[in-house]
């Protein structure tokens, strides 16, 4: 990480001091890992974003309450079950969770926020939970970070984790982050889960707006196919204990930590996208000339969100006219006498005229295992980058039989 004020290193959540984490098998699924927690050895502020879905799934109203003092110890999550679309039940069994899991630790209930992911409309089993959480406490271990991630997975076919260290203040710090998502990616906040974990010390007031500018810049530049979860949270715990302090607006510090989380949350985003269900490719998408960083935002998550885009680029077919009708069919006030059109590398379209290319040459770029496509608006100087996948005859087949199998290690959704 030449030239940067971070270098990546292993651990995941518990590479910053005072953190430990676990995951178990509790019976939710047959096999997989399904109940995880992130524990903080010492007190510790927080600041969580979550879905803006009107179908919000019960632990993120609890997690919502429990994070409005800007105090949590611990995050507990299970995979296979959402506990969303479950009424007044799934509200009372997301309380259950967390007061579990503060049992077993010696907290408040408030204390712990709690998630779930995975299918929709089905109770949380929360007797295998209860019966699960004495050992998933047992197991806590500061280098379970990895298995961590492991154990918040649904559709996802990789743990996706990173860890960064930095200096705030001449003191080295730590910021580590796991998340799962796959498929129903297109955040309105933030992403499918996502937990990260500092030894910096940071008020809550300073860590709220962090996360939000964070989230706005890599969760909400995501989507793999323009469908927004049920549950998506974005949790941090901030402890200390590394005795890098954060003073204010003004310390120094805060910018070095603000960009340590941005690389990490832009990061673990982009893991996302690459795993996007059943995809083939990985396409970055940089929208300049914008009138500011909103609109490029919605022109790039338009283009990320063409279907028969995404179906050409999973074809390898140099259809760059599908590319000029997704910018076409945005919404915002383009000229196209002012647009310019790059995909992977070759320029067909510069500012209202068709430019003559190599197609053999395009169709040959297309193969490539990620695809690169640049849009200038020539509106302004606003710009945003989003990231996504292609669309596969495989997504379809995977999403079309998820309810075939209730819990298997897969189907889910949420």
């Amino acid at each position: 990480m030449k030239n940067l004020p971070w270098r990546e290193v292993p651990g995941a959540v518990t590479a910053p001091r005072g953190f430990q984490a676990a995951a178990i098998n509790c019976g939710i699924k047959p096999h997989a890992l399904d109940l995880a927690l992130v524990y903080s050895d010492f007190p510790a502020t927080c600041a969580v974003t979550l879905t803006t879905s009107r179908f919000r799934a019960a632990p993120t109203l609890v997690t919502e309450e429990h994070a409005a003092d800007g105090s949590a110890r611990a995050i507990v999550s299970n995979s296979g079950v959402a506990n969303a679309a479950t009424g007044e039940h799934g509200l009372v069994a997301a309380r259950q969770m967390a007061t579990l899991a503060a049992e077993a630790l010696g907290l408040p209930a408030s204390e712990v926020l709690v998630c779930s992911t995975g299918h929709i409309g089905e109770p949380l089993p929360m007797e295998k939970i209860a019966a699960g959480m004495p050992r998933l406490v047992a197991a806590l271990s500061p280098r379970g970070g990895e298995l961590a991630a492991r154990g918040i997975m649904t559709t996802d076919t990789v743990p996706k984790h990173l860890a960064v260290e930095f200096e705030v203040g001449g003191v080295k710090a730590r910021l580590g982050g796991i998340c799962k998502g796959a498929g129903m990616i297109c955040p309105q906040m933030a992403t499918m889960l996502c937990f990260l974990t500092t030894d910096v010390a940071i008020a809550a007031d300073l860590l709220r707006p962090a996360l939000r500018e964070a989230v706005d810049k890599s969760f909400n530049c995501i989507t793999v196919d323009g469908d927004m979860s049920t549950n998506d949270t974005v949790a941090i715990l901030a402890n200390g204990a590394s005795g890098a302090v954060v003073a204010g607006p003004e310390d120094p510090g805060l910018t070095v930590f603000r960009a340590a989380l941005g690389h990490v949350t832009r990061e673990l985003a982009k893991m996302i996208a690459r795993d996007g269900e059943r995809a083939t490719k990985f396409v970055e998408i940089r929208v300049t000339g914008a009138a500011d960083f909103d609109q490029a935002r919605r022109v790039g998550r338009a283009i990320g969100n063409y279907t028969l885009l995404k179906a050409a680029i999973f074809g390898e077919d140099f259809n760059w006219g599908r590319l000029a009708a997704a910018v076409g069919a945005c919404g915002e006030p383009v000229d196209p006498g002012q647009v310019t059109l790059t995909m992977a590398g070759v320029t067909p379209w510069r500012q209202g005229r068709s430019v003559e290319f190599d197609l053999a040459d395009a169709r040959q770029r297309m193969k490539a295992q990620e695809i690169a496509i640049e849009v200038d608006l020539g509106l302004g100087a606003g710009e945003a980058t989003v990231w996504t996948c292609d669309l596969s005859p495989g997504y379809v087949e995977y999403n079309a039989e998820y309810e075939t199998s209730l819990y298997g290690e897969e189907h889910e959704q949420g």
